[in-house]
């Protein structure tokens, strides 16, 4: 069996980790997979997802971390229309940075077992859609869940 949903969450802040944890380990439980795998897709390429922890700490070291490597005021070539000439709308946003981020600190999809019902994330570990862009009024992750569907006791 397999199911399809669609999570849509708004950010806040340019750099923001948007916990999907809990629509995800719902989404497992209601769409009736026992054992199978939740996969988590991001159709977005200035922002990504993550699993790590749920840190304050972690999450500012993450942001000065990606600052040092990918600094926002960087020079970009993806942001000089001068020399662009693909993938572009009319009011573009000047974001070269997010998408190396992007590149660098996530991942498009992620994949976590699901076992007897429960999403097997560890012990410390939350699913992230991790904002390198914001803030926007909508970023969309996809959450499908396959595998053999949950045992129904007998009558």
């Amino acid at each position: 069996m397999a199911a399809s949903t669609r999570v849509t969450r708004p950010s806040e802040r340019p750099f923001q980790l948007l916990d999907l944890s809990e629509a995800a380990t719902d989404y497992a439980t209601t769409a009736g997979v026992g054992d199978g795998v939740l996969h988590a897709y991001c159709p977005h390429t200035s922002c990504g997802l993550a699993i790590t922890e749920l840190e304050d700490g972690l999450h500012q070291d993450m942001e000065r971390v990606l600052e040092q490597l990918a600094p926002v005021a960087g020079p970009w070539s993806h942001d000089d229309m001068t020399r662009r000439h693909q993938n572009i709308e009319p009011d573009e946003r000047r974001n070269g940075w997010s998408h190396v981020r992007a590149l660098l600190a996530t991942q498009a999809s992620v994949c976590v077992p699901i076992e007897a019902g429960q999403v097997g994330l560890g012990r410390w570990q939350r699913l992230f859609l991790v904002e390198l862009d914001g803030p926007r009024t909508a970023r969309t992750v996809v959450l499908q869940a396959w595998g053999r569907p949950v045992a129904r006791p007998r009558d």
